[in-house]
Formats: structure tokens, C-alpha cells, sequence
């Protein structure tokens, strides 16, 4: 079979991957099976050969990945149903004067983006936020994205949210390297992006239904950004123990014991706790005292764990069948043609990944999509191209933030709940996206071509 029908084929597949997601709406799981199986048909590997590489490969993708996607999402949903996630972000706000108010959002949604998706994010907190505008007049073009855009990033590079952790997954990233490098990135991009967003001028009110229990209140001559409807909230250190515990645990034995070669019992326990599945499940476990007494009831032990696992089926199930096409990428010659044709081409190899994401999460409209889609892709091409996998992973999940449009959900949460219109939106989310994922993409260059990833 040639290098040039073998090409075509992929690229056919890659296209016809992201049609019937964004023009169809056919739902990610289905189609990346068509995709898989097609694909395989066509390259040669013959029907019963084909569902043989995607049964097994899904299988050993999700006995790599399954119970960390379960534990995150569980973990999430408990943070945002336990009032944890409004707490860090009124403690924030406590932390900046009502000029700085926006810094003290996008620190909160930094935090809050590591376990959340960025939607949620937005959902939660947006009552806040809408509030701290009311009271400082400051425009909901900039608070709303600000809110969005911190999470969003960190929801694209930093386990363990569901498209970075199943990515470092399939890819065989350290996840105490994911992490840390995935902060590395992250916290300048979102720096950038926050800057850009205070660039703005125009002027948008919040939405009057959700300051109307401030404007029957009298005014808006206050700067505390808490609401008048006192709600009793978690302590800000137990908030906040759920999330960084995992990251420690999982750093220190990342780092730790390997660096210092401890072979003794002390290692063996810290590795066995930093072990990243137990110990995401060590932070669900943290995240029980938020609740106070009602952490024994059946709403909160039984019914809030099924709320975390359907919110973990699309990324289980969407990984596996991504390993499924990873695998059947390596079983052909697709990675080796692809590697010649950008040798060819005299491009840099880090570029390949970045683009790949970058065109998924812009046409598809979900960077969660695009960062593990283009894990997928790229696992088997890795080690042709002589590209690390931590820079294939930084560069996926860079490339995943461009850009959020009119075909995301991000977007018009984000656009209707501030307030704002489509064209607001666009100038604001969306340039703001695309400036946090130049930003990563360049970053990750810098360290590639430095030998640092």
C-alpha cells in the first residue's frame, strides 16, 4: 500500500472525523468508532483483525485511565455541590481590592479549573461574580471570560481534569510532570489572556436577575463581593485540602522517591498513596468533612459518587475508542508516512500536534475533545517524529484552547449568563482563547527547542 493513499486515507478520516461532529452533530464516541473501524477497513488490516486492535486497545486504555477520569469527576462534582468552589472564590476576592476584584477571579478560576470543568465553573459562580460587578461597576466583559478563561486553561493542560489526565494517560506521561509542566504553561497563558480581557472598554451591566436581591437592597455602594444571602460555606482550608492533596501526594512520589531513590518502606508507602488513582480517591475521601454531618447520608456517599461517574462516561468512553485509533494508526504505516512528509517539509515536529488539537477544539468546540482526540492521533507518530511525549502533551493541550466560537457550549454559557451578545462574546472569549493558546503553543516551543521537554 502507498505512503500516498495511506496518507489520504488518514486525512480523509481526519476530516470526515470532524464533519460529522460539528456539521452532523453525531455524538464523539460514535464517531470516533466509525472513524476507527473504517479507517482500519481501508488501510488493509481486514474486518476481524480491526475489531481485535480496537477491543483490545480500548480495554488497555481504560485500565490505564478509567478510574482516574471516575475519581476526578466525582471528585469535582463534590466540590461543586459542597459550596467548596464559592468558598475559595469569596476568599479570593477577600485577598484584592475591588480595583484588582478581576485578579482575584481569574486566581479562583485557576483553582477551581483543576478539578471543574470550566462550564461548571461558570455556572457556579457566576451569581458571585455578576454581584461583584453590580457593586464595582466593573464591565461583565471582563468578569464573565475572566471567570471562564482561568478554568478553561487549566481544564485543557493540568490533571485532573477529564481531557489532560486521560491525554498524559494514553500518551504515558508522568502525572507529577503533566501537573507541574502543566502548570508551567497554563499560569503565564492565563496571565495573558487576563490581561488582554482588562484591555476592554466596552460596558456590560450583569444580567438584572441575578442582582436583584442586591438592587432591592438599596444600592450598590459596597465593595464586598460577598452576596446578602448568607449561605454557610466550608472553611477555606477544607476547600481547598481536596485539591491540592492529590497534587501533592502524586508530585512527591513523582519526584520525590525516584529522585532520592528511596527503596525502603517509607518510599513504598509514599509510593503506594502518590499512586495518582488512590490518591484522586484520597481527595474524594478529603472532600467528605465538607459536607459536615451529611457526610454519612445516602445523597452524599451514594447519589453524589453516580453524579460524578455519569459525568465521567463521555471521557471513559471517549478515551477508549481513542486508544482504539491510536492503535490502529500504529499497526499501519500511517505514522512513518506522516513522519516522512513533515521531514520532507523541513516543519518542526512540535508544530504537528499543536495544529492537530488546535483544528479539532475550533471546529469541534470542545478543547476536551480536541486535547484527547489529538493525544490519540499523535501516540503512535511520537516516537517517528523524535518528539518527547510531555511535549506532545503540552503541545495538545496548548493547541486545545483555539478557539472558542459560537459552536461551543463554553461560549454561550459563558455569553448568555454575562450578559452579553454573540459579537461581545467572540471579542472577548474568543480572542481571549486564541491569545491563551498562542501564548501555551509558544512557551512549548521555547522549552522544546531549549531540550527542557
Amino acid at each position: 500500500m502507498s505512503d500516498i493513499y495511506t496518507l489520504i486515507a488518514f486525512a480523509v478520516a481526519i476530516a470526515v472525523l470532524v464533519l460529522l461532529i460539528a456539521r452532523f452533530k453525531v455524538h464523539p464516541v460514535a464517531t470516533l468508532f466509525i472513524i476507527v473501524v473504517t479507517l482500519g477497513l481501508c488501510l488493509g488490516i481486514g474486518g476481524a483483525k480491526t475489531m481485535e486492535l480496537v477491543t483490545e486497545a480500548f480495554g488497555s486504555t481504560l485500565a490505564k485511565v478509567g478510574l482516574l477520569v471516575i475519581f476526578g469527576c466525582v471528585l469535582g462534582k463534590m466540590l461543586e455541590l459542597s459550596g467548596a468552589a464559592e468558598r475559595i472564590t469569596l476568599s479570593a476576592l477577600t485577598l484584592f481590592p475591588s480595583k484588582r476584584a478581576p485578579w482575584a477571579v481569574a486566581l479562583a478560576s485557576m483553582v477551581l479549573g483543576i478539578p471543574l470543568i470550566a462550564d461548571t465553573a461558570v455556572v457556579m459562580l457566576i451569581p458571585v461574580v455578576s454581584a461583584l460587578a453590580y457593586r464595582t461597576n466593573i464591565s461583565m466583559m471582563r468578569l464573565g471570560p475572566i471567570l471562564y478563561i482561568g478554568a478553561y486553561v487549566m481544564t485543557s493542560l493540568v490533571p485532573p481534569g477529564p481531557g489532560p489526565l486521560a491525554a498524559s494517560a494514553m500518551l504515558g506521561v508522568d502525572f507529577g510532570e503533566a501537573m507541574l509542566w502543566g502548570l508551567a504553561v497554563a499560569i503565564p497563558s492565563i496571565l495573558v489572556a487576563t490581561l488582554y480581557l482588562l484591555t476592554i472598554k466596552t460596558h456590560v451591566d450583569p444580567k438584572p436577575e441575578l442582582v436583584a436581591h442586591l438592587t432591592r437592597g438599596g444600592g450598590s455602594g459596597g465593595t464586598d463581593a460577598e452576596p446578602e444571602e448568607k449561605k454557610k460555606l466550608p472553611a477555606l482550608w477544607m476547600s481547598l485540602t481536596p485539591v491540592l492533596l492529590p497534587i501533592v501526594l502524586i508530585i512527591i512520589s513523582s519526584y520525590v522517591v525516584d529522585m532520592l531513590e528511596i527503596d525502603n518502606v517509607f518510599g513504598s508507602i509514599v509510593a503506594f498513596v502518590g499512586n495518582p488513582t488512590l490518591a484522586l480517591f484520597i481527595g474524594c475521601l478529603a472532600a467528605l468533612p465538607l459536607f459536615g454531618g451529611r457526610w454519612r447520608d445516602k445523597e452524599t456517599v451514594n447519589d453524589l459518587f453516580e453524579a460524578g461517574l455519569r459525568l465521567a462516561a463521555m471521557p471513559v468512553a471517549l478515551t477508549g475508542v481513542g486508544g482504539a485509533l491510536a492503535a490502529i494508526i500504529r499497526d499501519t504505516e500511517v505514522a512513518e508516512s506522516v513522519a516522512d512528509v513533515i521531514s520532507d517539509w523541513g516543519l518542526s515536529p512540535i508544530i504537528v500536534p499543536f495544529l492537530v488539537a488546535a483544528a479539532i477544539c475550533t471546529i469541534t468546540g470542545s478543547n476536551i475533545l480536541g486535547v484527547m482526540t489529538a493525544a490519540a492521533i499523535m501516540e503512535p507518530l511520537a516516537e517517528g517524529l523524535g518528539v518527547s511525549m510531555l511535549a506532545v502533551y503540552l503541545a495538545c493541550g496548548t493547541g486545545a484552547q483555539i478557539m472558542k466560537h459560537a459552536n461551543s457550549s463554553g461560549f454561550w454559557v459563558t455569553t448568555t449568563l454575562s450578559n452579553m451578545t454573540v459579537g461581545q462574546g467572540v471579542r472577548s472569549i474568543g480572542v481571549a482563547s486564541a491569545l491563551s493558546g498562542v501564548t501555551g503553543g509558544a512557551i512549548v516551543y521555547v522549552l522544546y527547542v531549549l531540550g527542557l521537554i
